[in-house]
Formats: structure tokens, C-alpha cells, sequence
């Protein structure tokens, strides 16, 4: 796959698709949806708990099968990045020596354990772990979804043995864009061609974005937000100002061509009500045609009412975009 800058690439995110109630059937229907929506690529959440069984291989042969690019979203590893489901990883419930600590002692944590990005042995547990991903489930790229360790400080002592005293918030965000570039570095040993993505919050500071954009060996570099203008409505994650209108989502293209990397966009549909997203369908129109890259939205807008009137409206709007009639 070759994806420029300034070239229109569309992706869904599909979430629970790989749950043990899916079959086969309704998978099929759901990526036929999406082939007729003019989609490219379907990012599928793994677990490391998917190695040890579950549909997910089932999904990924499903979408090669429809002519679809797959995308791996390694999900919760060690506590350092969101995802799919909600439960801790495995990496992390194994290794309690690795876990970063706040000041009182008390584990750092985002569903489950938070592991240390100062302790040596992080960044080749984690690379082993998306490697064996990658050998399970072949994919054209993934993506690192939401950092977690660029606030805070680590009080650890993996950190203390790294810096010589506890982590402080500069620090944390320097040993995240560490961590990484090693991870990335053992991937791309192995798989050269992979494209490997990563986006943050939207409403992340400039700091933040000029870091993780230079992360060594990303392809693709971006934010997550809500499709209106800071201010317009509060509902849904991140407040008012996790948005990609008013100059946010250019900054963040912006940069990542500036390190070499394709713009990246998740644009959120999802946990809001439906006052705020007739606002975010009516900021379409102005926001789309600005957009170049990579673009991603969720196929299915959980947290809707009424979700199943909305998915063809925003399906035609990113079909729209995808084929350049926006």
C-alpha cells in the first residue's frame, strides 16, 4: 500500500466484531457495508488475550476476502495505549515488576496495571507481543491508539535505576517517545513494509504533538476528535475542546508532514447524543474537503439512541469524502 500526504484513504474502526457471539454471517454483511461505503481498510481491536483463541482471525480472513486492507489496533498492552476491550493485558498481570507507580506507591493504571516505559525490558516484551499479533494475524499496518504515558510522573524503580530519581511530566513524555521508537524499531526488522500509525488526543497540548510525531519510524501521525469547532458542544469523551475544527486537526497534518508521516484522523461518532451529532453531520460539509491522508471513523456509532439511522448518513458522507465528491 502507498499512501501520500495529500491522497484520500478510508478506514472504518470495528470494534467487538471479533467478540465470540459474531459469526461469520454478520461479519460479512458488515464489511459488505462497508466495501459499498468506499472503505480501504478495517481496523480490527487485539488483545493479547486473542492469541490465546476467539474469532479474530475469523474477522481479519473476512476482510481480506472483501479485497479490504487489515489493520491491527494492539489493544491495552502493558497499560500503554487504548483500544479494544476493556480488560487488562496479560503482559501486564504478568510482570508486577514492571508496573510505574505514583508518588504514594500506588500502581499507574488505564484498565488494568500501567508497565513502566523506563524498565529495560518493556519495549522488546511489547514488540514481541504485537510480532506475534502480526504472525497470527497478517496486516498492512496498525496503529498505537491514545498514548498513555505522556502526563504524570513514575515513581518507579525502573525509573529511578533510568533517571536517577522518580519521573517527572517532561520526563514521562521523553521516555514514552523512547519506548516507541524501540518498539517500532524491533517491528520494522521484521516487517519493513508495515505501516505503523499512531494518533493522540485532539485537544493535546503543542508539546505533545511535536513529540509523538517524532517517534521514530511512524508512517502515519494524527489525533482522535469530534467533527465541530471548540466550544460548540461538550458531550462525548474529552470535553468541548476534543475536536478536530478550528485549525486543530491542520496542526496535527501539519506536523506530521513535517516528520515525514501521512496525516492520520479518527474521527468520533461514537458516545454522543444525537443533538451533538446532528452538529458534528452539519460541520461535514466544511470539514471533509480540508482533510487529505488517512481518515478513519467508527462503522458502528455505539452510544447512539438511534445508531442504525445514522450509520448511512455518516456512511455516504465518508464515501463522499472517500471518492472526492467532498
Amino acid at each position: 500500500m502507498t499512501l501520500h500526504a495529500d491522497s484520500r484513504y478510508l478506514s472504518t474502526y470495528y470494534f467487538h466484531g471479533q467478540d465470540l457471539c459474531m459469526v461469520p454471517r454478520h461479519v460479512r454483511e458488515d464489511i459488505a457495508w462497508m466495501v459499498e461505503h468506499h472503505v480501504d481498510g478495517v481496523f480490527v481491536g487485539v488483545h493479547d488475550s486473542d492469541l490465546r483463541g476467539g474469532n479474530t482471525q475469523m474477522v481479519c480472513d473476512i476482510i481480506r476476502e472483501a479485497g479490504l486492507d487489515v489493520w491491527l489496533i494492539p489493544s491495552r498492552i502493558g497499560g500503554l495505549v487504548a483500544g479494544w476491550g476493556r480488560q487488562p493485558s496479560y503482559l501486564s498481570v504478568e510482570h508486577p515488576e514492571w508496573w510505574s507507580r505514583k508518588a504514594d506507591g500506588r500502581t499507574r493504571g488505564y484498565f488494568g496495571p500501567e508497565v513502566s516505559v523506563f524498565h529495560p525490558e518493556v519495549p522488546d516484551a511489547v514488540a514481541e507481543t504485537v510480532l506475534k499479533m502480526l504472525e497470527k494475524f497478517p496486516a498492512t499496518g496498525m496503529v498505537w491508539d491514545e498514548l498513555k504515558t505522556l502526563e504524570g510522573e513514575d515513581h518507579s524503580q525502573a525509573a529511578i535505576d533510568a533517571l536517577g530519581h522518580p519521573a517527572d511530566e517532561k520526563e514521562m513524555l521523553s521516555g514514552t517517545v523512547n519506548c516507541f521508537s524501540k518498539i517500532n524499531q524491533r517491528l520494522k526488522q521484521t516487517h519493513p513494509d508495515l505501516k505503523i500509525a499512531s494518533f493522540i488526543y485532539a485537544n493535546s497540548s503543542k508539546e505533545h504533538i511535536e513529540s509523538c510525531a517524532a517517534i521514530d519510524l511512524l508512517d502515519q501521525f494524527g489525533c482522535d476528535g469530534k467533527c465541530y469547532k471548540p466550544g460548540e458542544s461538550a458531550v462525548g469523551e474529552g470535553g468541548e475542546h476534543k475536536v478536530l475544527m478550528g485549525g486543530i486537526d491542520a496542526q496535527f497534518a501539519a506536523t506530521a508532514r513535517e516528520n515525514d508521516c501521512t496525516p492520520f484522523t479518527l474521527l468520533e461518532t461514537q458516545l454522543l447524543d444525537e443533538a451533538t451529532l446532528e452538529i458534528s453531520l452539519s460541520r461535514m460539509p466544511e470539514y471533509l474537503p480540508t482533510k487529505t491522508g488517512h481518515l478513519v471513523y467508527y462503522y458502528y456509532p455505539y452510544g447512539l439512541a438511534n445508531p442504525e439511522h445514522y450509520m448511512p448518513i455518516i456512511g455516504k458522507n465518508m464515501a463522499d469524502w472517500r471518492r472526492g465528491a467532498l
